[in-house]
């Protein structure tokens, strides 16, 4: 055993540490550089604070590469302090992606009160007794569900992306259409099962509320159930 350990030698979770604080100002410099915060100066030359972020950020790399977290640390700040201040100065950024994320949640408002109205309420005509038993229902409070989680985790660490607005857009529809989906699954799979059985409302809005939820799970499911009653018709014939 080395008796000679270097006492300044950083120990790997005080490595691990910076790594993870670097790789969090790279990401939160992309999401802002996507957000168009750092425009072009003038002649189309680059911005000198987006310039300068990336400088320090490949100070701060060639710092924890050579053990040298003192210096990381310090790059990684003073990124992060530049970054903070573009930031901080741009009310588009302050209303759509930091504290509370506004525009999101206005879409998905907006978005799931169509989608109640129009397709529960209107198109299906449920009143509130026959829709808190519809797995449709279930399947667009899942969607919503998954919405408001997906916004508060991407907002909590500065990387909710502008692309993502589709999402909040279409996910209420989305959770109303794999509720129904999911519906259908679960009947035509304990009718292969069991015969003429058939699962409570309890069962299926389970199921239909985690497939809005979880939108490949729910498409999964349906492609294994889709596989296993094509299998049966084929066998008969």
């Amino acid at each position: 055993m080395d008796e000679h350990v270097d006492a300044a030698s950083p120990s790997e979770s005080e490595k691990k540490l910076a790594e993870q604080n670097l790789q969090s100002l790279a990401s939160e410099f992309a999401v802002t550089q996507e957000w168009g915060l750092f425009p072009a100066a003038a002649e189309g030359s680059e911005n000198q604070q987006a310039k300068a972020i990336r400088d320090y950020i490949k100070s701060a790399a060639a710092a924890i590469a050579a053990n040298d977290l003192a210096g990381a640390n310090d790059s990684t700040l003073a990124g992060r302090t530049i970054l903070n201040g573009v930031q901080k100065a741009s009310r588009y950024w302050f209303v759509a992606n930091n504290r509370f994320g506004f525009l999101p949640l206005a879409m998905t408002a907006i978005s799931g009160l169509l989608a109640y109205w129009v397709i529960i309420r209107w198109f299906l005509g449920l009143d509130v007794p026959r829709m808190l038993h519809h797995p449709i229902f279930f399947g667009w409070v899942g969607a919503i569900l998954k919405s408001l989680y997906w916004l508060q985790f991407q907002i909590n660490k500065g990387l909710l992306r502008p692309r993502w607005f589709t999402y909040f857009m279409i996910a209420p529809v989305v959770g109303v259409i794999l509720g129904g989906i999911a519906a259908l699954v679960v009947n035509v799979g304990f009718r292969i099962a069991g015969g003429n059985t058939s699962a409570d409302w309890k069962t299926v809005a389970l199921f239909a509320a985690f497939a809005g939820f979880n939108w490949e799970w729910a498409l999964e499911k349906f492609r294994i159930g889709a596989e296993a009653v094509s299998s049966r018709l084929f066998a008969k014939k």
